[in-house]
């Protein structure tokens, strides 16, 4: 299971093999083989033993900060030999087989908002023609994707593909904001730092994604750090920002139900003239609600895994994509939320 720690101060130690975890008076030992993952705030305080009982034991430690976007990680040294996978993932990078994984990802996701968007229409019959009408423009944009007449340098595709996609996030947003309850409705995305409480919880809702991501591309032997839409953000996890656009609805869709549930409360977030964010009432909240929704099981590829699998599952599909480098492979069937 995984293991969010919120709770300012709160120590994680080893004693006797199992983790001991203290906050204030509160006690509690977990054995390791009941944890694949602990997510924690800056203010943890984790000693050597406990790093070393985590590693022994491939349980990831991940630190996230105030906005809930992974700062740091502890895992093990022993990756296996991902060298050649690495190496294909650099060349992929520049060629046009990284662009193909690019239009992929985002096709999906892509595909995913229209998808949302028009669930959501069906139980609003007073707006429906209005988030009907944004999904399809939503899908036009997908069509465009797959126009031939986007230029001959990889560079202006990728532009050409990223100026899609923000275009589509913009209506998805249009769309999301129009089912919110009074009170919360907002204008748009705000990223960092959020201006409402709605981008406050996805925006954290997110961050616990990224986490997972990466994860799953250490796993499967991918270099975070060699993406092929993000290509340019140096000293970023680029692959981690492409690899999320198909799972993004993973956190869209459970923080939309949060709000249109009547489940937030203006309780659970810090409010400043700068920045709205959520205190550890409402990352509580916000967690337990995503976590449900990654444990869900859905129909993937003939099987029956959990949403949380599935990401694992499409990182070590895209690194056995890259390592055969056949371009008329299908990279991503991921349209479930």
């Amino acid at each position: 299971m995984d293991l969010f720690i919120n709770t300012p101060g709160t120590a994680i130690r080893q004693k006797d093999g199992l983790f001991l975890f203290t906050a204030g008076e509160n006690k509690k030992e977990i054995a390791p083989s009941r944890l694949s993952r602990i997510v924690m705030s800056p203010s943890t305080v984790v000693t050597g033993q406990a790093i070393v009982l985590a590693q022994e034991n491939n349980i990831d430690l991940v630190i996230l900060n105030h906005f809930g976007e992974p700062v740091g990680r502890f895992w093990h040294s022993k990756l296996g030999r991902v060298a050649v996978i690495r190496r294909r993932q650099l060349e992929a990078a520049t060629e046009k087989l990284g662009l193909k994984v690019a239009e992929e990802f985002v096709k999906v996701k892509l595909s995913n908002q229209a998808s949302f968007i028009k669930k959501l229409a069906q139980k609003r019959p007073r707006i429906k023609s209005d988030l009907w009408e944004r999904a399809e423009a939503i899908l036009d944009l997908r069509q465009k994707i797959d126009q031939p007449q986007r230029g001959t340098l990889i560079e202006e595709k990728r532009n050409f593909i990223i100026g899609l996609e923000g275009m589509a996030g913009r209506t998805f947003f249009a769309g999301l904001t129009k089912v919110m309850p009074d009170g919360f409705k907002f204008d748009g995305r705000s990223r960092r730092p959020a201006r409402d409480p709605f981008n406050a919880a996805l925006n954290y809702c997110y961050g616990v994604m990224y986490s997972l991501v990466e994860q799953a591309c250490i796993l499967a032997g991918l270099d975070p750090f060699v993406g092929f839409v993000h290509a340019d953000n140096y000293g970023q996890p680029s692959l981690v920002f492409d690899l999320i656009e198909p799972f993004r609805i993973y956190a869209e869709a459970p923080c939309v139900s949060l709000f249109t549930g009547r489940h937030i409360k203006e309780e659970f977030f810090d409010f400043s003239p700068e920045a709205v964010t959520l205190n550890p009432s409402g990352k509580s909240i916000v967690v337990q609600s995503l976590n449900g929704h990654l444990d869900q099981k859905i129909q993937y590829r003939r099987r029956t895994l959990k949403r949380f699998n599935v990401i694992r599952q499409e990182a070590h599909r895209l690194a056995a994509f890259l390592y055969s480098g056949d371009d008329q492979a299908q990279m991503v069937d991921v349209e479930e939320f």
